[in-house]
Order: structure tokens, then C-alpha cells, then sequence
């Protein structure tokens, strides 16, 4: 089965209902597309499967752009697509209206509440409950999430009456939880309870096999919602998206796309691709691409043979593109503190700095 894993909504703070027939209001759930055929997606599929009938938690993992979200609309809709689907992003909210959100309130309880307001966990029924980045949740409200994960209940703000909790947990965060907990950010006892179920999304520079059927799907899309738009990629642009180590993920895949759909700038892209290859100089290229190659057949064996790097050269950008992503990792996981960085790789600060600035790496949030 084909399977997709693409970007997730753009709001900030987004609340799904779909309730069933016996509800008060009915909004079709729509079916996840899902395309790809590498070995991790395939294990991700088999994963969603299995749980999809258990009533279990599940925690999903993965950097910025890999699709989590998507699979979270998948375990929703292979398990109960006529029951409620219920977001809300910890991260876009302050603490005390994440609480609000979550668990609702009474009349009166603070100076504004005016009516009883109800929370998502009520919304979610016995549907799913989307925890969207969860490792940005205050430790005082980690602190009383577990408790109503373990007792399966909870109140309202400023209400003594309990509450039933039916609804399926999934949570999602890009950050490595268990860090967290070592800086004493989140608490191992939520991390456990929500665990589970583990699914950890990998990168596309780890699934490249799966691009061309993620462009073909790009592409149908693009002319569905705009038949005057098209995309016709060339065998090299097609081959530098194979080279291409794809820090924004698939987002930053379809992002590509939409923008070429619209400026038609094959030439533009492909330069700036080159220039952003781990190891490339502005105009240099580690070896020929396929399109580059001639059409006569004993010239092609030649250009073929040619084209081969030397082992030094092969050695040379491998070292440097284990290197990035090394560093890029260690950057990640310490909040780009360079100064941590550089004590758990076990080099100088001068010499971190002189890396970042070659391999041309920038904070994620800059």
C-alpha cells in the first residue's frame, strides 16, 4: 500500500469535530493519502495497523516537516473516523489557556467565565485527542495530564464534578523527549504513560526512494487544484533531489513544487540546490548528472566511466556529510548551544564555529 507522509496544517491552534450519526453535527473525516514504498514508511504502515483497534496511547517523533500529523490522521481514521478529532497545539498557547482548553471550566471559576466552557477532552468523547507538540507542555500541566491519563478522569477548572475520559491519546513532538527529561524539562512518568505506542517518523534524506512517487503526487495535486499549473521536472533536477539532504523534509519537498508549479524557475532551483549540497562549492558538482551524460551509447560508457570520482574525493564528501549531520543533530538536540555542542563532540569552540559557518548550517528558528 502506498504511503504519504507530507506537511501537516499550518494553523498555529486548529479544533476538529466529526461526530458520528448519533451526534449533533456530521463532517467526513477525509481519508489520508499516504505514498511511499521505502523500508520505514512500510514499517510505519504496519505499526498504524496494528494499533489502529487497540485503545492505546501513542507518541509520535520526527523532525519538522516529516508528516506527523498524518499519521496521527491515519491511526484516527483506521480505528474511529466517525467519532470526534480533536487538535490543539501545546506550543501556540499560553500555559493557562492550554489548560482552559484542555479541561475546560465553570461559571464563575475566574474573573471572564461567564459560562461553563467545555474542554477538548470533553469534545474528544470516545474519539482521538491530538496532542500536538507536546514536549513544549509546562511541567505543571505534564504534572496534571498524567494524572488524568492515570485515573481516567478529571475536573473542570473550578468545578468538583469528574469527568470520564474515553478518548484515544496521540501525542507528536519534533523535540528528543528523553533529553528533555535529562535536563529535567519533561517528566519521565508522562513520557512512559505516553509512550505506549512509539512511532518514529524518519527523515526523507534517510528515504530518498520515496521522492519520485512524493513529485508525481505533488504533481496530480497541483493540477487538481489548479489545472492552468504544471510541473514538468527534468532528470537533473530530478537527480539533485536524490543528492539533496532535505533539511525542511517533505514540506520543504512540496514547498519546492508549488513554487515551481507557479514561477517555472527549473534553472533557479537547480542552483540553489547545488549550492546547498553538504561539501559543494558554487559551482562545482560531485559528479556528472544523468541528463549531462551523451545519448551515443559508446560515448555514454565513456562519460560513464569517467564520471566516477576518485576515492579521495568520495572519502572527502562522505566525511563531511557525516559530519553535518552529526553536527546538525548535536545542534538540534543541545537548542543550538554551541558552546555544549562542542564538549559532546569533543572539539574546540573555534573549530565548531569555523564547521557551522562552512557547512553553512543556521538555527531552525532564525
Amino acid at each position: 500500500m502506498p504511503i504519504f507522509l507530507g506537511n501537516k496544517s499550518s494553523e498555529n491552534f486548529q479544533r476538529v469535530l466529526s461526530f458520528g450519526p448519533q451526534g449533533c453535527k456530521h463532517m467526513h473525516f477525509p481519508k489520508p493519502v499516504i505514498i511511499g514504498r521505502s523500508r520505514g514508511v512500510i514499517k510505519i504502515l504496519e505499526i498504524i495497523r496494528k494499533v489502529s483497534d487497540v485503545d492505546l496511547n501513542v507518541l509520535i517523533t520526527g523532525e519538522s516537516g516529516v508528516g506527523k500529523e498524518l499519521v496521527v490522521r491515519s491511526l484516527h481514521y483506521y480505528s474511529r473516523p466517525l467519532k470526534p478529532f480533536v487538535k490543539i497545539n501545546t506550543a501556540a498557547l499560553p500555559s493557562e489557556l492550554v489548560e482552559s482548553e484542555l479541561f475546560g471550566y465553570e461559571k464563575g471559576a475566574f474573573t471572564g467565565a461567564d459560562s461553563r466552557k467545555k474542554g477538548l477532552f470533553e469534545f474528544a468523547s470516545d474519539g482521538s485527542l491530538f496532542l500536538d507538540e507536546i514536549g513544549e507542555l509546562p511541567l505543571s500541566l505534564q504534572a496534571k495530564l498524567l494524572q488524568v491519563l492515570q485515573e481516567k478522569h478529571y475536573q473542570p477548572i473550578g468545578g468538583s464534578k469528574e469527568i470520564k475520559v474515553h478518548a484515544r491519546i496521540i501525542a507528536a513532538t519534533n523535540q528528543n523527549l528523553e533529553m528533555a527529561i535529562a535536563q529535567g524539562i519533561f517528566r519521565p512518568d508522562l513520557f512512559y504513560r505516553l509512550s505506549t505506542i512509539s512511532i518514529d517518523i524518519p527523515p526523507l534524506r534517510e528515504r530518498k526512494e520515496d521522492i519520485p512517487e512524493l513529485v508525481e503526487h505533488f504533481n496530480q495535486k497541483i493540477k487538481s487544484n489548479n489545472t492552468d499549473l504544471k510541473l514538468n521536472i527534468p532528470q537533473r533536477l530530478m537527480d539533485l533531489f536524490m543528492l539533496y539532504h532535505w533539511p525542511g523534509n517533505v514540506r520543504e519537498l512540496e514547498n519546492y513544487l508549488s513554487r515551481l508549479s507557479i514561477l517555472q524557475n527549473y534553472q533557479e532551483l537547480e542552483e540553489e540546490i547545488l549550492q546547498n549540497l553538504p561539501g559543494m562549492e558554487k559551482g562545482s558538482q560531485p559528479f556528472p548528472l544523468s541528463s549531462e551524460v551523451s545519448e551515443n551509447p559508446e560515448q555514454k560508457k565513456i562519460q560513464h566511466l569517467e564520471s566516477f570520482p576518485s576515492l579521495k574525493k568520495v572519502r572527502d564528501l562522505a566525511i563531511k556529510n557525516v559530519e553535518r549531520e552529526v553536527i546538525s543533530k548535536v545542534l538540534l538536540e543541545t537548542n543550538w548551544n554551541r558552546k555544549e555542542t562542542a564538549r559532546v563532540l569533543k572539539i574546540s569552540y573555534r573549530a565548531l564555529l569555523y564547521k557551522i559557518k562552512d557547512m553553512k548550517l543556521k538555527p531552525p528558528f532564525n
